[in-house]
């Protein structure tokens, strides 16, 4: 993928984001958060799929190969991800595996609960699809 068409994605990406509520700043937003599970499988040791929200909704971090950037959207214990735009880089399969599983739960998270120092993203069923605990940046 060119890195023009990577920009534009990343544009539309960026122009979508609406932003976080106070409300919802107190824990979640300025902290990087580091998955710990996804999806009850664990995660593969010394690979950090990680991503840090700031107050304007804009997400970043990584998926434990790639950079990640995009936006999200908190409304009360709601949650949705819009779907990032990431570097192309190729790691060893089990990174891969991680990183796309991470992703995928991103996309999936409909709900959260914040409590210290664990953030679960949870699905349209509330079943937790990973669970990240807060870390230094």
């Amino acid at each position: 993928m060119s890195l023009w068409r990577c920009l534009i994605g990343l544009s539309v990406v960026l122009t979508a984001a609406s932003g976080v509520r106070a409300e919802d700043e107190a824990g979640l937003v300025g902290a990087t958060w580091l998955a710990e599970d996804i999806g009850g499988a664990g995660v593969v040791d010394n690979v950090q799929s990680k991503i840090t929200i700031d107050s304007a909704g804009k997400v970043s971090g990584s998926g434990g190969c790639n950079r990640l950037i995009g936006s999200v959207e908190v409304d009360g214990d709601k949650i949705t991800f819009a779907p990032p735009a990431t570097t192309r880089m190729m790691c060893p399969p089990a990174v891969m595996d991680q990183e796309g599983k991470f992703i995928d739960a991103l996309q999936k998270a409909r709900g959260f609960t914040l409590e210290e120092p664990f953030l679960r993203l949870l699905g349209e069923d509330r079943a937790e699809l990973v669970r990240l605990i807060r870390s230094e940046p």
